[in-house]
């Protein structure tokens, strides 16, 4: 989605059934808006003033696409558990991003396909510890590192259920988590806890976490700020060889 659309449908109001446009948009604005309301079968009423959601499904959809900033439709199980492989150069960075990694113990939570484990390894990490719900996941992850021995472990677990005491603490969270209807805010939350003091956390999380207006989106952006963190816009189509244009930022939290 284009970052100008989606600032105009976080600027309209919308509901089960309607969506109503800011007035006097420029009319090339316009077509690009509706263009992306047509996707999720919303059509302009003259009487009403709006456009018209067909049905309860389409407001969900528009709702989590208007939040991360992308219009895909949910059409495989990778995209329906919210996994889109971390490109390699991302990995990379998020790993750059820590004051140092050498021989550090990290977390990966949503491990996905281990990129950026991989990626931590590479550039020296002691050890990495991977939880990945979804079980095709895991068993490529135990696959891919069987060579490292106690270098990595795999937790085939939903990391939301997952507490301190049921892994242990690490001086690093790297993760590239979910993303739809704030999933990324709750993993990433969540994730902190997991981190010794002096630590930090890394993540690639929606662009919308910068944007959106919801308490959950507005406490984290206060919450990174009085923890002394930051995020930074990372390049338009930074996913999409993963099959996504989702707009992503990278969001650096240290855990004092």
């Amino acid at each position: 989605m284009l970052p100008e659309v989606a600032q105009v449908l976080r600027q309209s109001s919308i509901d089960q059934e309607h969506v109503v446009l800011p007035p006097n948009l420029d009319r090339d604005l316009y077509l690009k808006v509706n263009k992306v309301l047509t996707l999720y079968g919303a059509k302009w009423n003259r009487r009403r003033q709006a456009h018209v959601l067909p049905n309860a499904e389409a407001y969900r959809e528009l709702s989590t696409a208007i939040e991360v900033g992308a219009v895909e439709r949910k059409q495989t199980i990778q995209q329906e558990i919210g996994f889109f492989q971390t490109p390699e150069i991302l990995a990379e960075r998020l790993c750059t991003a820590l004051p140092s990694i050498f021989g550090i113990d990290i977390l990966e939570p949503s491990a996905g396909h281990g990129r950026i484990a991989q990626a931590a390894l590479n550039l020296g990490a002691g050890t990495v510890t991977c939880v990945e719900q979804y079980a095709p996941n895991a068993a490529h992850l135990r696959q891919r590192f069987a060579h490292r021995g106690d270098e990595v472990s795999v937790i085939e677990a939903d990391f939301l259920s997952l507490q301190p005491e049921d892994l242990s603490t690490f001086d690093a969270v790297l993760a590239n988590p979910p993303f739809q209807k704030g999933a990324d805010i709750r993993h990433i939350t969540h994730a902190m806890r997991f981190v010794r003091p002096g630590g930090t956390v890394v993540a690639i999380m929606s662009a919308g976490v910068q944007h959106n207006h919801n308490r959950a989106a507005t406490d984290f952006r206060e919450m990174v700020r009085a923890r002394g963190g930051h995020w930074e816009a990372l390049p338009e189509g930074s996913f999409k060889e993963s099959g996504t244009s989702v707009s992503t930022i990278m969001v650096t939290i240290p855990i004092n």
